[in-house]
């Protein structure tokens, strides 16, 4: 296992049509949650992957469990509850291609996992550990997740935060910002949406947000939507492009970058060499977790629209 990841695992229930949720007519069923979109998104790409993560004894936690393994993600990490059920996320597209969501968990399986779920000598396994701060917001999932960080700061060389702020299920901002500030420092990269920023720091201008930031030497991203991405590292910094595409579903698009980012930063997490990075390298390695995330936005749904490595190449040329 080179890389695990931790975090929801929820259904996406999307709707059939775009508009109101109300006033929708079905839903398609589709695999969910950020942290688990991006360990699919990075076994497309060839990296070994493993998750922990809690569902419920029923279908829908059989659906996610299953639609890991077919996709090579290694489940060892994974736990059924028997009392909590799977969550479910009715997902609703705007016009332009925006989600909104109504999450129906009360508590989901996702929130039990538990500290003894976690599992020291599966986790240590990898040399990168990739969670978000969903599992943070209540207990025992909480407890959980700080389990985890603490068996990673002591024993994995690389650590990655996509906080994926989802204000309905946070019980105010301020104890979201608590939250998500307090796990920064402990982090190796942290990659945040241009929304995210704004919420956190109060601005949408990546460089006057990321001095407002808990941070040293944090490997740092802000996401731009279809401008791209700005990164800073060590004092190099830098606006990456993004692709032109034609855009039909915004869904995954940024757990699809988080695959594409750490599937460029892996080679010189395993080689000890991730302080060296240079200007460069960082301007290839977010280039191309744009194009990941780009060629994502081109087909409904997340994990269907993943790329592999030869669908990459073709839109190379």
């Amino acid at each position: 296992m080179q890389v695990c990841c931790m975090g929801e695992l929820i259904v996406d229930m999307i709707a059939s049509e775009s508009g109101r949720l109300e006033r929708v007519s079905g839903f398609l069923k589709n695999f969910g949650g950020a942290p688990a979109n991006t360990a699919i998104g990075l076994a497309k790409l060839g990296v070994k992957v493993g998750y922990i993560g809690k569902v419920g004894n029923d279908p829908f936690g059989d659906f996610l469990v299953k639609t890991l393994q077919e996709n090579g993600v290694d489940v060892s990490g994974i736990v059924k509850d028997e009392q909590a059920r799977t969550t479910l996320a009715f997902v609703c597209l705007t016009e332009d291609g925006e989600r909104d969501f109504t999450f129906y968990r009360n508590p989901g399986a996702d929130e039990q996992l538990s500290s003894e779920d976690v599992k020291e000598e599966f986790l240590t396994q990898a040399k990168i550990f990739h969670f978000g701060s969903l599992l943070q917001i209540r207990n025992p999932s909480r407890k959980a997740t700080e389990k985890a960080l603490k068996i990673a700061k002591k024993n994995i060389t690389f650590i990655s935060y996509d906080p994926n702020y989802r204000e309905s299920l946070w019980k105010n901002k301020n104890l979201a910002k608590e939250t998500i500030f307090s796990t920064i420092p402990h982090v190796s990269f942290l990659k945040v949406s241009e929304e995210e920023l704004e919420i956190l720091t109060g601005t949408k201008n990546p460089e006057r947000a990321i001095e407002k930031l808990p941070v040293k030497n944090q490997l740092i991203v802000v996401t731009l939507g279809k401008k791209g991405c700005y990164y800073y590292f060590h004092g190099i910094s830098n606006y990456v492009k993004g692709f032109k595409v034609n855009v039909m579903d915004t869904t995954g698009a940024g757990d699809a970058f988080n695959a594409g980012a750490l599937y460029g930063i892996l080679p010189f997490v395993e080689k000890n060499k991730v302080s060296q990075l240079d200007k460069q390298e960082l301007d290839m390695i977010f280039k191309q977790a744009n194009l990941v995330a780009a060629v994502t936005t081109t087909k409904k749904g997340a994990i269907t629209a993943f790329p592999s490595l030869d669908e990459l190449e073709n839109y190379r040329r």
